[in-house]
């Protein structure tokens, strides 16, 4: 059951976002978005961002809703926002953040614009600001909420990307214990797990010192420990996790 809050935001955020896209002035919605972004500190107002995503994916099942273009360059504009424009720990990183939840709700009600949702995301991963990264990983969870077997083939393709911050959402995105809820889904937490470790133990040395292999070691000490413990996890991953990051 929604807060109080969140229903407050609803409303206000109902308003504003009409505003910004029937009127084209942004600026209302952006101010009332960063005011309310409770950063700088040590945690960005999500509940905020999970409702405004919400709205964007009512928006978009309407049969009368607004052109698409003017949502698209809403949302892409503030996910292209550079860390100059939204730093980390600033108002403004709720902007981005924002896009990308958006993107993951999208990609749920709209399955027919699954892939042009999906790429954003792709991209969104590799964002040197953590908390959008880390919102990737919580949109790609509502996908896999929403069907399992299609988000989970597409962090399985991730698998082979070449950016350690891709690989890094694959496995914290499927490494959420409410979702492993059966031996299958246990499985395939296990099997995206191993494969990052896999990826990991091939990098070149050239490579080793790169911030997102750094960013993928860390985030495997959590989401191995998460998958391990249904699954017969031998310490031999571990020890190959530890290795690498004695190295990094």
């Amino acid at each position: 059951m929604p807060s109080p809050g969140q229903n407050l935001y609803h409303s206000d955020l109902h308003l504003l976002l009409h505003q910004a896209l029937d009127k084209s002035d942004t600026h209302p919605l952006e101010q009332y978005l960063t005011e309310h972004s409770a950063l700088p500190g040590p945690r960005m107002n999500t509940a905020l961002v999970n409702v405004f995503a919400g709205l964007i994916g009512e928006l978009v099942i309407q049969p009368e809703m607004p052109p698409i273009e003017r949502l698209e360059a809403l949302l892409d504009g503030w996910a292209a926002l550079s860390l100059e424009d939204a730093p980390v720990n600033n108002p403004r990183e709720i902007l981005p953040a924002a896009a990308v939840m958006s993107y993951g709700r999208v990609a749920v009600v709209r399955p027919d614009w699954w892939d042009d949702e999906v790429a954003k995301l792709h991209k969104a991963a590799s964002n040197r600001r953590w908390r959008v990264r880390e919102l990737v990983a919580a949109a790609l969870q509502r996908m896999l909420v929403a069907d399992w077997e299609r988000t989970y083939q597409l962090l399985v393709s991730w698998l082979s990307d070449d950016d350690p911050l891709v690989i890094r959402a694959s496995a914290a995105a499927i490494a959420e214990p409410p979702l492993l809820v059966n031996k299958t889904r246990g499985e395939n937490a296990l099997f995206i797990q191993t494969k990052a470790i896999n990826w990991l133990e091939k990098v070149p040395l050239e490579r080793r010192r790169e911030e997102g292999v750094a960013v993928l070691c860390k985030a495997l000490g959590y989401t191995l420990s998460v998958a391990s413990p249904k699954n017969g996890l031998t310490l031999n991953i571990f020890s190959i996790v530890r290795r690498v990051e004695l190295w990094v």
